[in-house]
C-alpha cells in the first residue's frame, strides 16, 4: 500500500511515466525536478494535485488519502464506506478543519477592514461635501 501522497506520487510515475518522471511529468505539464521533489517529501501545491487528477483522470480521495483505487475508471460508487476508511479519513479532515478555520478567521479580519474602509471613505466624502467622483477633471494645467 502507498502510505503517503509522495508514495501515491511515485506509483503514478511508475503507471503513467513508465517510471521516469520525465515521462510523467511531460504529461501532466509540469517540470520533472517537481516530481522528483513530491516523491521525496516535498508537498504538492493544489493546482499541480488538480493536474494529476484531471490529466490522468486519476482518483481524488486516492491521491490524498490512498483510500480507494488510483483510477476514477475502477471507482464502484455503490460500494459501501469501510469503518477502516472513516478511521484513516478522520484524522485528515480534523486537518482541513482547522485549516478552513483558520481561513475563516482570515476572511472575517478582512470584512471586517472593508468595512472600517468604507466607513473611513463615507467620512472623507463627507469631509469634502461631495463625492471623489464628482471632481472635474480637465485637460488643461493651469502654469503660473
Amino acid at each position: 500500500m502507498d502510505e503517503t501522497i509522495h508514495d501515491r506520487i511515485g506509483a503514478l510515475v511508475q503507471e503513467y511515466g513508465d517510471g521516469k518522471n520525465t515521462v510523467f511529468a511531460n504529461k501532466i505539464g509540469i517540470s520533472e525536478g517537481n516530481i522528483r521533489g513530491y516523491i521525496k517529501g516535498i508537498m504538492p501545491k493544489a493546482d499541480v494535485l488538480e493536474k494529476i487528477v484531471r490529466t490522468l483522470d486519476v482518483n481524488a480521495m486516492w491521491l490524498l488519502t490512498g483510500i480507494g483505487h488510483m483510477r476514477v475508471s475502477n471507482l464502484d460508487i455503490n460500494a459501501p464506506v469501510l469503518v477502516s476508511d472513516n478511521d484513516r479519513l478522520a484524522p485528515i479532515l480534523q486537518q482541513f478543519d482547522v485549516f478552513i478555520q483558520k481561513k475563516d478567521a482570515q476572511i472575517v479580519q478582512q470584512a471586517e477592514e472593508i468595512g472600517r474602509l468604507k466607513e473611513r471613505v463615507s467620512q472623507l466624502e463627507r469631509g469634502k461635501g461631495k463625492n471623489a467622483s464628482d471632481v472635474p477633471t480637465s485637460g488643461v494645467a493651469n502654469v503660473g
